[in-house]
């Protein structure tokens, strides 16, 4: 390896290491698009715990979905390090893919990218759907909130220590969801 030339060392970098092909980039493209379906149901299941009520709901889909982000980032990785053995550049967006792969372009390229596409469309829809959601239901919280004690509530602030700080003083309100 080091004593190897270096047109041997350059070489060797140059050719695509196994598993590198537009195959594995429709394979991954695909992984993309389960996850991606995947996260749009764990979004939906998080705006029905909000509907319902149901704060262990909510909890259970926010995990979920830090466990199918997580997932999806590391396929995102393997994306990028194939398009850029593919292309020789791994900052190719996937509108971009076809004229980056030229020939090595393929149906299925295609028909991968377009389901990514459109399922991340779709997502962030529903993303948005959920945004709106929860800032109307914290609006409505807090409105309830100033009905049911008669004034605004000022936000708490606390130090390093849980001492309250900042002109703030203990209310008496805790809300303890253990039971």
């Amino acid at each position: 390896m080091y004593g190897e030339p270096a047109s041997a060392r350059s070489a060797r970098f140059a050719a695509p290491s196994p598993g590198v092909s537009v195959d594995s980039l429709v394979a991954t493209l695909e992984l993309e698009a389960r996850l991606l379906d995947e996260l749009l149901v764990v979004i939906r299941e998080q705006r029905a715990g909000v509907a319902g009520e149901n704060v262990d709901r909510v909890n259970d889909s926010v995990f979920a979905a830090h466990r199918v982000i997580r997932t999806m980032n590391e396929a995102r990785t393997r994306r990028r390090t194939l398009v850029g053995a593919l292309t020789g550049s791994e900052d190719v967006g996937l509108e971009d893919l076809e004229a980056s792969l030229g020939s090595a372009m393929t149906d299925a390229v295609r028909e991968a990218r377009k389901r990514v596409q459109a399922t991340a469309r779709t997502l962030s829809r529903e993303i948005e759907l959920n945004r709106r959601i929860l800032r109307d239901a914290l609006r409505s919280g807090d409105e309830y909130m100033r009905a049911l004690f008669g004034s605004t509530l000022a936000a708490p602030g606390y130090d390093a220590e849980a001492r309250t700080v900042g002109g703030t003083r203990p209310s008496g309100v805790l809300i303890n969801r253990q039971v």
